[in-house]
């Protein structure tokens, strides 16, 4: 009789596809999460809160508590947050809107889909965010907002949560990397 024999190659590719599958769940769910918020919540056109603005983007009310965020052409944020600090809010987030920041953290995604097991793709994907927050912040301070004021506002949403992985999160980022990278002079290019 012939036996049948796993070998450890065998092993390693079920492994392997176990955690593509695990992750393709994950990124799915995610992803109809994200999709339902949007649909849930009240849209209005950015161009009232911050005119001149050549992109079209949607913006998405909700009033439940929410930590603001971005994804593709659309900002997520709270009534709350909007009356409170909308503008320095909604000026980070555009900025993740223009420079495409959505996509980059999509294309992340799809790294560590198939390179799940390597470190080295989720700390990419970690700088990839730190690099976007530094950016947005960068655009905020250059739209003639307050440093101090908008540093205050950081360390008062540090404390939120962020509920999407595919999203680019106003809270995400260290803070203190993002506050000295705001108060750092500029290098000659």
């Amino acid at each position: 009789t012939e036996t049948a024999t796993v070998t450890w190659i065998q092993v390693a590719l079920l492994v392997y596809l176990a955690g593509i599958v695990f992750f393709a769940f994950r990124n799915v769910y995610s992803l109809v999460r994200l999709l339902m918020l949007l649909k849930s919540g009240k849209k209005e056109d950015i161009g009232s809160y911050l005119p001149g603005r050549k992109e079209r983007v949607t913006l998405i009310v909700h009033n439940c508590d929410i930590a603001p965020f971005s994804w593709m052409k659309f900002v997520v944020i709270s009534e709350k947050d909007l009356k409170e600090n909308g503008e320095e809010i909604l000026t980070h987030e555009y900025a993740h809107i223009r420079k495409r920041h959505s996509i980059d953290l999509l294309i992340a995604d799809i790294c560590i889909f198939f390179q799940w097991f390597n470190p080295a793709s989720w700390l990419l994907k970690q700088e990839l965010q730190n690099i976007h927050e530094f950016e947005a912040d960068e655009s905020v301070i250059a739209q003639g907002i307050d440093a101090k004021k908008y540093q205050l506002l950081l360390i008062k949403k540090a404390v939120g949560t962020r509920l999407y992985s595919m999203a680019n999160s106003f809270n995400h980022s260290s803070l203190k990397k993002r506050i000295t990278m705001m108060l750092k002079k500029k290098s000659n290019p």
